[in-house]
């Protein structure tokens, strides 16, 4: 899935790496054959989707749980 915008006029915001993370991120851009913009970029989606998913799947989990009269205790 491809997603197209005028890098002129993106939003923009600086990342400070941990010491040796921008050399692992540089490798792993060319080993995929796309910059570095890009792999961050994918990195941040599929984890911003992945915590949506699994946000989800709690509360579904919850609501069938609740439906079938299991409480759960707050820690």
């Amino acid at each position: 899935m491809a997603f197209e915008y005028e890098s002129r006029t993106a939003d923009k915001f600086v990342v400070r790496l941990p010491d040796g993370m921008r050399d692992q991120v540089a490798a792993t851009a060319a080993a995929e054959d796309r910059s570095m913009n890009s792999l961050m970029i994918v990195a941040l989606r599929e984890y911003l989707e992945g915590r949506a998913r699994a946000n989800a799947l709690i509360d579904a989990l919850t609501q069938a749980a609740e439906a079938k009269g299991v409480t759960h205790d707050a820690a």
